[in-house]
């Protein structure tokens, strides 16, 4: 019978980690969990956070419409990790939106009040692993399990999968993402670097 292959899902991208640290896997994410596992579910959401925060044609939207509420307020979702307006249309001298909680804050006029309605927004969401295409899912299962394994381990045990694997991950995904946009929020690869710079998380505790 013929192996029928499938997505990554959150399950088998947890399983992934404990099996670089030797652990053996889990049959589900509910309930109560080990201690490695549950260490493995947090990592693999920061690490799809942090992917995600570059903003990707499959979680960017560049024409978003958003409305002020009825006390003139920009209320963002939960699972918007950005919002940037167009310029070329809004002035930054007028109106320049910072996420501040659950509202965009203007830099601009040092205000959470509104005096119009926007249109042409960027907009970028955080997705589950499970509604992202299989090639990120793949980088962010490498990327969170070297992340995962130098925290139980430490930087200096041999990894299951090496550095080149992770940059062959990324490769991936950026030809697929190149193959079927026009471009992503960041023009160049030098902006993605300092993002990733920016927000690395392979060093913190």
């Amino acid at each position: 019978m013929a192996t029928i292959t499938t997505r990554t899902t959150q399950l088998e991208a947890v399983n992934t980690m404990l099996s670089t640290i030797g652990e053996a896997p889990v049959n589900s994410l509910t309930g109560s969990l080990p201690v490695d596992a549950s260490m493995a579910v947090n990592i693999l959401n920061e690490v799809n956070r942090e992917v995600q925060s570059a903003g990707w044609k499959f979680n960017t939207s560049w024409k978003k419409s958003i409305q002020r509420d009825a006390n003139n307020k920009l209320i963002i979702g939960n699972d918007v990790l950005h919002i940037e307006f167009d310029h070329l249309r809004y002035s930054k001298a007028s109106y320049d939106p910072v996420m501040r909680g659950n509202y965009l804050y203007n830099l601009a006029k040092e205000s959470f009040t509104w005096e119009k309605d926007f249109d042409f927004v960027t907009v970028i969401y955080l997705l589950d692993l499970e509604n992202i295409p299989e090639q990120a899912r793949r980088y962010i299962t490498i990327r969170a399990s070297r992340i995962f394994h130098d925290r139980t381990l430490g930087a200096n045990a041999i990894h299951k999968f090496s550095q080149q694997d992770e940059l062959a991950s990324l490769a991936l995904l950026k030809q697929t993402e190149a193959d079927t946009a026009d471009h992503n929020i960041f023009d160049s690869l030098g902006q993605f670097q300092t993002l990733n710079r920016n927000s690395r998380i392979k060093n913190s505790s």
